[in-house]
């Protein structure tokens, strides 16, 4: 026997060959270039040639399909299937053999890193290193009994949904991980004080990453403890912080220390290259300020395809890993004074589409922007309604 007899890739032949009803479920989740030996790379495209063409699936017409004149294939499917003594695990064995086909794709991408020529191939490999991460697993689907049986399953436990920190905005959203939401402003509008908010009253849960294309880390960081510690932002940007807002800040700090909340300057970054960074640190929300000075990838497209592709990317960021991204937008310009509506974020057809949950924040009174009241409305609600006047 070789060493690899009793390897995943040879338990996930045997169950198929012993058990051909799990070819299609099987296929919905296993690619032939997961089987790192090429010997059974040729079987598994067999049995899958098979199946497709709606033939029945046994050692001889998986011989037959592999042709004589290939090798002696007999011995090899009789190694198979003495290797495996039953089909009924084959639910373990299919994650061990995907798991396999990773460690050997990272090992050879390292190899490739070690060699690479300059910044840009470095980029590309540590991109395709992080997906990994995410690998796509087989479509989830239930039938009609497992739909009730998870629906029961799901709502006789607590709903835990995203709070964000002001109470009437959390009775109406009904945020999940993996969600879009889109923060749209005017310049100016306070939407990043407001997301810088956001993200450190999430951070008491989640681990949370800020991305800033347009403001530095220091900035980011005086609004925050401006706001946490009810001091003036003048103040600080003056260095004219007095004994009392000191004392105010050094009562704050413990609770600023305990939040798992990184300020990222991300200024050039693609999307590509914001995935990667929230993929190896591993954040569950992150914030992205703003939408439309995200770096495209290609600069050859007009700029209403750029920017849809940019968002196209963060839903995809969002529903395919888990992570809920929170994108801040601009919105056009707007003259006639009237309140916003999803129409005005900037380039925002594929915007509409993609968010999930849209927040259009605004000064009720542009004309007196000092005093001016900020009202936030809900633009877009999936799983809700919705209103205004939230701040």
């Amino acid at each position: 026997m070789t060493e690899d007899t009793y390897s995943p890739q040879v338990a996930v032949l045997g169950s198929l060959l012993l058990s051909p009803e799990l070819t299609g479920e099987v296929m919905a989740q296993v690619r032939p270039e997961e089987f790192l030996s090429g010997a059974y790379r040729q079987v598994y495209c067999a049995i899958r040639a098979l199946f497709a063409d709606g033939k029945p699936i046994d050692a001889v017409t998986v011989r037959d399909k592999l042709g004589a004149e290939d090798g002696d294939w007999s011995q090899v499917l009789l190694g198979i299937m003495e290797a495996t003594p039953t089909a009924a695990n084959i639910w373990e064995y299919v994650p061990l053999l995907k798991g396999q086909a990773r460690r050997a794709a990272v090992r050879q991408l390292a190899g490739q890193l070690a060699e690479a020529q300059d910044e840009e191939d470095m980029g590309r490999l540590i991109d395709q290193l992080n997906g990994l991460r995410a690998e796509r697993q087989g479509a989830p689907r239930s039938d009609m009994e497992a739909m009730l049986r998870e629906f029961y399953q799901r709502h006789t436990t607590a709903h835990e949904y995203l709070s964000w920190g002001i109470d009437k905005l959390d009775a109406h959203l009904f945020a999940e991980l993996g969600d879009m939401v889109v923060i749209g402003g005017d310049p100016s509008s306070g939407k990043t004080a407001l997301s810088v908010g956001f993200a450190w009253h999430l951070a008491a849960k989640y681990r949370v990453g800020f991305y800033s294309l347009e403001t530095n880390r220091h900035k980011l960081a005086d609004r925050l403890v401006a706001n946490l510690a009810s001091v003036e932002l003048g103040d600080i940007k003056h260095g004219e912080l007095s004994e009392e807002a000191w004392k105010r800040i050094t009562q704050r700090s413990p609770d600023i220390r305990g939040r798992s909340l990184e300020l990222i300057e991300a200024s050039g970054m693609t999307m590509a290259d914001i995935r990667a960074d929230v993929l190896a640190h591993r954040y569950q929300v992150v914030f992205v300020d703003y939408l439309q000075i995200v770096q495209p990838e290609s600069r050859r497209e007009n700029r209403t395809n750029q920017v849809g592709q940019i968002s196209r990317d963060m839903q995809a960021l969002a529903h395919g890993c888990g992570v809920t991204v929170v994108a801040l937008s601009q919105f056009s310009r707007r003259d006639d004074g009237t309140p916003p509506t999803m129409s005005d974020l900037r380039e925002s057809g594929q915007i509409e589409q993609d968010a999930d949950i849209i927040m259009l924040l605004y000064l009720e009174e542009p004309e007196r922007a000092e005093k001016s009241r900020r009202v936030l409305k809900i633009g877009k609600n999936k799983e809700g309604g919705r209103g205004q006047g939230f701040l």
